[in-house]
């Protein structure tokens, strides 16, 4: 806690001279121009219905759409890289293994960060967490991040961390088509076309687009074709009805990680997996209807469907032995009704929500041997029920109360054959959670708040988790589901249009935290774990033609509690930090410039911390566009320090051999879009 301290004592001295210096720069140049940068009031969707972001009681990021052009992102998770309290770990440096961390789960953070696309939930029910490229960027208007686990009550299972909601756009205005095109290193080329617009009461979204590239090493290569549709009807002033649905067709290469004697012996482009490859499907539609009355309250119901086939080819890794092919297939379907009132009680304002969650998955897994020989086949089924009440009431005109319950239900059924029947599982295994949060917020001005909130998040165990495969196939059902007591308190301060700053500090005490055990080969619950930390960001336009943003998040992640406690939690950096600057140099050409940095942190399976960590990193990237008319082209420049790094290592606490999954070094990208 004193670390904390003084932390906190640093970098609030260093935002309040960051503060003068832009209160300065902007006193010196006051300018009308129509290119200002300028901080917008932003609506967010944290409580499954619109509120103002300094109203929320949470830590919350959003990134819109021309940060999005901005950024010299290929994909979400790039994207994510810069924002505060978020830490991503690339694999291969094509975006198809990628996880997302928010408040310092490590390996599990796939498991712990839940991912919405447009408010359908997107984590599949086993390890494998999200599929990140199911949705291209040039899909997404907005990104919506709830840092911490106070959206557990409204979203229940896998929101330990966070969430994070992916909106993607719609129609309107008059029909127009974006053409895109990209090319650059490591034979990167990616090409998309959309149409949209809006028809009386008709708004409509198609894109369709493909990529390809051979990746930054061996066999991390990449290619990919997206279908995409969305459409929203008006039919009346009170009922609208909505309909998305979207087809994701991708391989790739598995080059697999090196060690130290790899890197020593071969290149960082090197791969021992020439051969190790995967594809994936996915297809999804979704079908809703909101039934609004001012009196009466909205009536909002969602229909989902997705499929998701993976064919997996282990042909080196295995080498030569066991059953290298797998072939699986997730379908998901979710109903997920709510009704919302949002009406004045007592001449207050206030805000009700109450709904029901209903998701059932059925996974099924082929196994194949080198002769393409069905040696076992696995079907697992999942059914979640979820009910969620919340409400939010101005106690005061300035002052906000906010309380909400959810109980939240999950039962499996494993069934595995063998072929030659020697080893059969047929078994059922169910559990329950509950989550609470409560909070206030004090709005002191009328675009800045303080909040406090207190809440009890869960996450049940992912299917692959309670499977024992070795040395005969079972259930683990001393396997308990993950819970958290959660503490919150944060200020999001609006200095002006031109200036805002926003400061949180979290504690976490974690209770049975799920992780894989590899001295045991198989997924265990920690005593207990403690996450605490502070985030703080800085958003500003310094004069009419420079805009400059900049974060911090301390992440201590340690065991409390057992053989390891006081350690840290493994690949959970204590120090990452972004500054983004954007120059407007004249009303066609913008330059920007980012730099992300990400501290040290221990390898993967390291709890004891008894080896060296994985180095942290700095990089630095930068673009410039230039606009004339209906045509805009970008110039990326990605690494350019040219940093060797990694994201992502594992170790062997026996051996000490340590295994790293290098990233991409310098390249370069050139980017062209025409609307019309």
């Amino acid at each position: 806690m004193i670390i904390l301290i003084k932390k906190f004592v640093l970098f609030v001295t260093a935002l309040l001279l960051t503060c003068v210096i832009l209160g300065l720069a902007f006193a010196a140049e006051q300018s009308n121009a129509s290119e200002e940068i300028s901080l917008e009031k932003v609506v967010v969707t944290p409580y499954r219905y619109e509120e103002v972001i300094h109203k929320s009681i949470s830590a919350i990021t959003v990134i819109n759409n021309q940060q999005i052009k901005d950024s010299n992102s290929k994909t979400i998770p790039e994207l994510l890289k810069s924002q505060t309290g978020v830490t991503v770990r690339d694999f291969y440096g094509n975006g198809t293994k990628t996880t997302v961390d928010l408040r310092g789960f490590g390996e599990q953070s796939p498991l712990n960060t839940l991912v919405l696309v447009d408010g359908r939930r997107v984590n599949e029910i086993d390890i494998s967490g999200v599929d990140w490229a199911q949705i291209p960027l040039g899909q997404v208007e907005k990104i919506e991040i709830v840092r911490g686990p106070s959206g557990s009550v409204l979203y229940g299972d896998n929101a330990s961390g966070g969430v994070i909601n992916i909106i993607t756009k719609k129609g309107k205005g008059k029909p127009s088509w974006l053409f895109e095109t990209s090319a650059g290193s490591y034979d990167m080329n990616k090409q998309s076309a959309a149409l949209s617009g809006s028809y009386e009461n008709l708004a409509y979204y198609f894109n369709a687009g493909r990529e390809s590239t051979h990746g930054f090493r061996k066999n991390s290569f990449y290619k990919a074709n997206d279908l995409g549709i969305k459409i929203d009807s008006q039919i009346e002033p009170e009922l609208s009805l909505r309909f998305s649905s979207g087809f994701h067709d991708s391989s790739y290469g598995l080059p697999g990680e090196l060690s130290d004697a790899d890197l020593l012996n071969m290149s960082r482009r090197s791969s021992k997996y020439g051969d190790d490859h995967a594809t994936d499907k996915d297809y999804y539609f979704s079908l809703g209807s909101t039934k609004k009355s001012e009196d009466t309250g909205n009536l909002d119901v969602d229909f989902s469907f997705r499929r998701r086939e993976t064919d997996t080819y282990w042909l080196v890794f295995f080498g030569g032995f066991g059953n290298p092919v797998y072939k699986s297939r997730i379908d998901t379907v979710g109903i997920t009704p709510k009704y919302i009132l949002d009406k004045d009680i007592f001449g207050r304002e206030n805000n009700f929500i109450a709904g029901f969650d209903y998701y059932r998955s059925d996974y099924m897994v082929d196994n194949f041997d080198y002769s393409d020989d069905l040696q076992s086949f696995t079907d697992i089924n999942k059914i979640s029920k979820g009910y969620y009440i919340q409400d939010e009431f101005a106690v005061l005109k300035q002052l906000y109360i906010l309380g909400g319950y959810r109980y939240e239900k999950a039962a499996y059924e494993f069934d595995y054959n063998n072929i030659s029947g020697s080893d059969l599982l047929d078994k059922d295994v169910s559990d329950s959670k509950k989550a609470f949060n409560t909070g206030l917020v004090y709005k002191y001005l009328s675009d800045s708040s303080a909040f406090l909130n207190m809440s009890r998040s869960f996450r049940f165990p992912a299917t692959d988790e309670y499977s024992i495969v070795w040395p005969s196939h079972s259930v683990n059902t001393e396997l308990k589901p993950q819970s958290s007591d959660n503490y919150e308190i944060g200020v999001k301060h609006r200095f002006n249009d031109d200036l805002k700053c926003d400061l949180t500090f979290f504690m976490m005490n974690v209770n049975d935290e799920l992780y894989y055990d590899y001295a045991t080969y198989s997924n265990r619950n920690y005593d207990k774990t403690k996450h605490e930390g502070i985030e703080i960001s800085l958003d500003a336009k310094a004069t009419k033609k420079i805009g400059f943003f900049g974060n911090y998040s301390y992440t201590k992640a340690i065991f409390a509690g057992g053989v390891y406690n006081n350690n840290t939690v493994p690949m959970v950096p204590r120090n990452k930090g972004s500054i983004g600057i954007k120059y407007l140099l004249n009303d066609k050409i913008t330059c920007n410039l980012l730099s992300n940095y990400v501290g040290e942190r221990y390898f993967i399976n390291d709890q004891a911390n008894a080896l060296s960590k994985l180095n942290g990193y700095a990089t630095v990237d930068a673009n410039i566009s230039y606009k004339y008319k209906s045509l805009t082209a970008v110039f990326q420049v990605n690494n350019i320090l040219d940093k060797k790094y990694s994201e992502y290592g594992t170790c062997n606490t026996t051996t000490g051999k340590k295994t790293y999954y290098p990233l991409p070094e310098r390249n370069f990208a050139l980017k062209a879009s025409f609307k019309f």
